[in-house]
């Protein structure tokens, strides 16, 4: 009897884990789950659009990303399969695989036709060709040839640039002005767009920050840039 009952006892906790494992949420996918984040209503409010001084925040449907508005309703339609955050009026979308600019009605100042647009920065936008990146105006004159192998964002006039990463060299970093002159050598190991007047930049694993001359202004002695 007693064997009975303990033989019982294993179906019983068997079947309860059985309907426990059918009934576990199935987990998200990266996609679902940068999906939900974008449509957050926590992170696409008006307090946030306000303060960041954004008028249209993305959201995602089926796939595809759009644009509301600071009250939620649709400013543009979502049928991109990628798009960059509004930025001096305009945004970077990829439509069919290709990438082109559209103004904040939705038309195109751009058409698509890149293999990758940036967002648009002190008057600025970074386009790809050939596996090398320039620069362009809003509209499409090209503005620094496509020579560089990676790109930040313009910020202050000067944008951060790096050397080919596919060679046996150690990669390395400096700053362009808005002409495509390279204003401070290649000589870090990482460097950040500039904010109020400095960039900050890597040497020898340590940060440190220099200005628009490329003179040291915070010594290159911390481990990380927010301790500074």
């Amino acid at each position: 009897m007693k064997m009975t009952y303990i033989f019982l006892l294993i179906v019983l906790v068997s079947i309860g884990i059985f309907y426990a494992c059918k009934q576990k949420p199935k987990e998200k996918t990266d996609e679902e789950l940068f999906e939900e984040i974008l449509n957050d209503s926590r992170v696409n409010s008006r307090e946030v659009g306000e303060r960041e001084g954004i008028k249209y925040f993305q959201y995602m449907e089926d796939g595809k990303t759009g644009f509301r508005d600071l009250n939620g309703n649709i400013a543009i339609k979502a049928i991109y399969e990628s798009a960059e955050m509004f930025s001096e009026r305009h945004s970077a979308v990829e439509i069919d695989g290709k990438w082109g600019l559209i103004n904040e009605s939705g038309e195109y100042v751009i058409e698509p036709q890149f293999d990758f647009l940036g967002g648009l920065h002190n008057g600025l936008i970074s386009f790809r060709q050939n596996d090398l990146t320039g620069f362009m105006d809003v509209n499409g004159k090209v503005i620094i040839e496509p020579k560089f192998h990676w790109v930040d964002e313009f910020s202050e006039g000067l944008c951060a640039v790096s050397t080919d990463w596919q060679t046996d060299e150690p990669r390395l970093y400096g700053y362009i002005d808005t002409t495509g002159t390279l204003v401070i050598d290649f000589k870090f190991q990482h460097a950040q767009k500039f904010e109020n007047g400095i960039g900050k930049v890597q040497l020898n694993n340590l940060w440190g920050s220099v200005d628009k001359e490329g003179k040291v202004v915070v010594e290159i002695k911390h481990k990380y840039t927010s301790d500074y």
